[in-house]
């Protein structure tokens, strides 16, 4: 991941864990050792390929007689090992589709895989995470005996309705919010209390109401 060294996750990182899980790459290795061992020369040991007789006459099935291939390194140098990675990794998401894993770890990441070292990835992490956190949902309750008044200066919801966020709203959409912190779970009950003649009002200052609460606590 670009700007991300692998020191910015933590040992526990799901990516991290797979690097060094020989149950995954021995396959992806070994279809890689085979794939280059085809470009190695023939010896001549005067065989001429086909089936494989056995000492009763019978064939065994899936085998061709052939002649041996030379020996050699089967990569040489930072170069040529730096391509046998590159096809490795071409193997790994043939036999373990490793490409589809990555993109689901990346998709579904938690705090747990960052270490305490900076990087990109964290920062996005953070960010949408955030972001998420920074929704708001309203909530429907029932309503006490008395009509709370509730001025501008004053808090709703505990932490989560602030004194600026009522600030916003005029003194019909401030009542109904308090309503709902109250407990009113009807908007025909709210409509009634509130002197309408019927809950179509209501649900108009109820979009409005969430439309200021998502800009509002989008930006703070």
């Amino acid at each position: 991941m670009s700007g991300s060294k692998m020191r910015a996750f933590s040992a526990d990182d799901a990516i991290r864990l797979l690097a060094h899980n020989l149950d995954f790459w021995v396959p992806a290795v070994t279809a890689t050792i085979q794939d280059r061992l085809t470009d190695f020369p023939e010896v001549d040991k005067g065989k001429t390929p086909g089936p494989v007789t056995l000492e009763d006459g019978s064939v065994l099935a899936g085998a061709i007689a052939g002649n041996p291939r030379m020996g050699g390194p089967v990569w040489f140098g930072e170069d040529d090992a730096q391509d046998a990675v590159a096809e490795t990794v071409e193997a790994a998401d043939r036999t373990g589709q490793l490409r589809g894993i990555l993109d689901a770890v990346r998709s579904h990441r938690i705090e747990d895989d960052f270490s305490s070292h900076w990087s990109y990835a964290r920062e996005d992490f953070e960010r949408k995470l955030h972001g998420k956190r920074r929704k708001v949902t309203v909530k429907f309750v029932e309503l006490t005996d008395t009509i709370p008044v509730q001025g501008p200066e004053s808090e709703v919801l505990g932490n989560l309705v602030t004194n600026d966020f009522l600030a916003l709203m005029d003194a019909r959409n401030q009542q109904i919010v308090v309503l709902l912190n109250s407990g009113m779970i009807k908007k025909t009950e709210i409509a009634e209390v509130l002197g309408y003649a019927n809950h179509s009002a209501i649900s108009k200052r109820l979009a409005q109401i969430r439309r200021t609460a998502e800009v509002y606590f989008d930006e703070t």
